[in-house]
């Protein structure tokens, strides 16, 4: 039996100019699954470029699968099943299964839609890598499929769900199958080969905007640190320079992650960059912990500011995380102070949000002096508690158009502002930002990558300064700058799909 799965090919654009990486989750899917009964080859659609669909279809055809899988976030999810309706156009006897976040926070709802229901024959919910080894057993006949946990599965045309698979145990998850991809060489992070590894998996916090407790409950599971170097070995082999740390909190326990460092630097893993997303209490816990994150290779973090107003934290419920603005200029002077770049991120369009509170979070990322600031525009994903108290505020816009759930399009209004104005304010402050000049000269991305930070600089700046050009001399106004953006491929917060 031949299995192909695919990671899907939709991204951000910004992120994108900064990074290229793949799926974890579909090569460690490969890497559990018993060999002896299936050959599983990987494809990161993100590295294909353009015209998926014809790459998809020639793959199918050289490859011959027996089942397809796709892996997608809610706003990949349409990429998905635009996908999974080209498989079964080829082959309508091909199975399809799709896993990944989308898929289990949205189950029920897939099941019960009439578009996507004759396109799929399996969801893997939650964890995949036990649930999918099973799937195939009992496909081969070698086990029951009302008994594998974690699937949902459709029987004279409708889905059955199976009862929930419980969080797996960390030391019997096998090293992820690197070697079953299909496409090897397009990875990177500021130009320099890349690959991705866990640490732990899941967080014990109760953000109300976070989905991560419906993947693997309120958990924190630790590999342990032998396996962790194993999987750097097996990155090392690839070739790869850097490596992005996936994991949900991996400063749940800075004492874990300060033995990760001095394990890093003990077996002479120093010589990679590591990049990893934290949480602000986290790094200001301990100054101790950015000395040793640096000595061991760490060059950059993505920390998750999030909220700088009182209502805004107490409405993403993320009070354990950040108490308060001075934590977060302790942890950004701690990274600072240790050369390691620091890309911070703001929620924005809460229900109490003002305008002020946009142009806020603007001054605080020019006075905290970070590398890149984020600003995301907060998104009600399905099964999240922020969702239900959205819609029962009567404040969401865009209930069911998931290919706008990634962050960056307003699908929700606040108590004063339109979506319309929550959308116009947040494409004005990111253009602010590059009026900051002061970033030229103060930004650790230039010290660490300095050709890829030309790169950067040469592909946003110019366009900013032409279109300050147009206003300053009125060829155009900031709406209708703006206008035209928001239907740029190309655009900073613009989300890139290559399905054509």
């Amino acid at each position: 039996m031949r299995v192909l799965l695919f990671a899907m090919p939709d991204v951000i654009w910004g992120f994108h100019l900064l990074t290229c990486l793949p799926n974890l989750g579909i090569v460690s899917i490969a890497g559990n699954v018993d060999k002896n009964l299936c050959e599983v080859k990987t494809c990161d659609l993100v590295a294909v470029g353009k015209n998926v669909k014809s790459y998809v279809e020639d793959l199918i055809a050289s490859y011959k699968p027996d089942m397809v899988g796709f892996s997608c976030m809610t706003f990949q999810y349409p990429s998905a099943l635009t996908l999974a309706k080209l498989v079964k156009s080829i082959d309508e006897d091909l199975l399809v299964v799709f896993g990944g976040y989308h898929p289990t926070l949205a189950y029920d709802e897939i099941a019960s839609d009439g578009e996507a229901k004759p396109y799929i024959d399996f969801i893997v919910r939650g964890e995949g890598e036990a649930t999918f080894n099973e799937l195939i057993e009992a496909i081969q006949g070698k086990r029951s499929i009302e008994n594998v946990e974690g699937l949902s599965y459709k029987h004279n045309g409708e889905f059955k769900h199976n009862k929930p698979r419980k969080p797996l145990d960390p030391n019997q998850i096998k090293l992820p199958d690197r070697a079953s991809r299909i496409v090897k060489d397009c990875f990177h992070i500021f130009g320099r080969k890349a690959d991705v590894s866990e640490t732990s998996r899941g967080c014990t916090l109760n953000c109300s905007f976070c989905c991560i407790t419906q993947m693997y409950g309120r958990t924190f599971r630790k590999f342990t640190i032998k396996r962790i170097l194993e999987d750097i070995e097996s990155v090392r082999k690839t070739g790869a320079k850097s490596l992005l740390f996936v994991d949900d909190n991996i400063t749940l326990d800075v004492e874990r992650l300060e033995k990760i460092c001095e394990a890093i630097v003990e077996y002479g893993y120093d010589d990679m960059h590591y990049f990893v997303q934290a949480s602000v209490s986290g790094i200001a816990s301990k100054e101790e912990l950015s000395k040793k994150m640096a000595k061991a290779g760490f060059k950059g973090v993505f920390l998750g500011i999030e909220a700088v107003s009182e209502k805004d934290i107490q409405t993403l419920n993320i009070k354990t995380k950040k108490k308060s603005i001075e934590t977060v200029e302790k942890a950004e002077q701690y990274l600072k102070e240790n050369d390691i770049i620091v890309l911070g991120s703001f929620i924005l369009g809460n229900p109490e949000d003002e305008e002020k509170d946009f142009w806020n979070a603007l001054e605080t990322a020019k006075k905290l002096q970070l590398d890149i600031p984020v600003f995301y525009l907060v998104t009600p994903y399905p099964k999240t508690r922020l969702r239900e108290e959205l819609a029962g505020q009567g404040l969401i816009v865009n209930l069911n158009e998931y290919s706008k759930y990634d962050c960056f399009h307003p699908n929700t209004k606040t108590k004063s502002l339109t979506s319309d104005q929550v959308s116009f304010l947040h494409w004005k402050i990111c253009e602010k930002w590059f009026d900051n000049l002061k970033w030229l000269k103060y930004n650790k991305i230039k010290k660490h990558y300095p050709t890829y930070h030309i790169k950067m600089v040469t592909k946003t700046w110019p366009k900013h300064l032409w279109k300050n050009l147009q206003t300053t001399f009125k060829i155009k106004n900031e709406k209708e700058l703006y206008m035209e953006d928001i239907g740029n491929r190309k655009a900073v917060y613009s989300t890139l799909k290559n399905i054509v």
